[in-house]
């Protein structure tokens, strides 16, 4: 039975991928038609497959990479983003999209079992692994627990709050669904309007019982996956 042309071109840059390193340009299409004889629909079938299957990614108007490895999650377990990557290997940093003090409305007070009006911090950030966003942090910290500035939220708040102010963070609620990014965060995370997320509501408690962080947190699936283990 002959293999059809676009399994054959992506047999060909499975091989070209291993060879390569993580986060690396591969030829454009044009590049790869004119090399391997094919036509551009044909070349951009078989790279469609191979983004699909997570190997390959896209970025809006500079090119196609070889993937980075995926930051795996346990769902039992809970540590800020920064040690995440860091366990896996990666290069953790932030892109910080907005840092406001400001009075915390009905739903923000409840999270955060304040009064309504009481000040919180809202920090937006984008979450990347070496240079790839991989989430979008909404978080809400109140203002009478924490107290932030640009240099902290750029870093580690949660290195911050444990080995600077001592506080000892010792749970966190996490409630998981399946939605759409909003349409205010796509070019952050360099995805479309429809493109599924996963959707994680986090809510951070201290040893005092204290409510640390309420944070919604929208994730790349393609970057980031979350592990649940049971036991019977």
């Amino acid at each position: 039975m002959t293999v059809p042309k676009y399994m054959q071109l992506v047999n060909i840059l499975e091989d070209i991928i291993d060879s390569m390193d993580k986060n690396q340009m591969i030829p454009s299409e044009r590049v790869l038609a004119e090399r391997y004889h094919m036509s551009r629909m044909t070349v951009r079938k078989a790279v469609n497959m191979l983004v699909e299957d997570n190997k390959l990614y896209r970025v809006n108007k500079v090119g196609t990479f070889t993937t980075d490895k995926k930051i795996y999650k346990k769902a039992e377990a809970f540590s800020g983003f920064t040690k995440e990557v860091t366990i896996a290997g990666g290069k953790p940093s932030s892109e910080l999209i907005e840092f406001s003090l400001q009075g915390a409305d009905s739903t923000v007070a409840e999270r955060l079992n304040i009064r309504e009006g009481s000040h919180v911090y809202k920090v937006v950030r984008s979450r990347k692994n070496n240079g790839i966003p991989v989430m979008i942090d909404e978080s809400y910290f109140p203002r009478q627990v924490i107290k932030l500035n640009e240099d902290v939220v750029e870093s580690s708040i949660y290195q911050y709050a444990q080995d600077v102010l001592g506080l000892t963070i010792v749970k966190a609620d996490q409630r998981f669904r399946a939605t759409f990014i909003k349409p205010k965060y796509q070019k952050h995370l360099d995805v479309s309007e429809y493109t599924p997320m996963m959707n994680v509501e986090i809510t951070v408690y201290l040893k005092d019982g204290r409510v640390f962080e309420w944070t919604n947190t929208y994730i790349n699936s393609s970057h980031y996956e979350i592990v649940s283990t049971s036991y019977q």
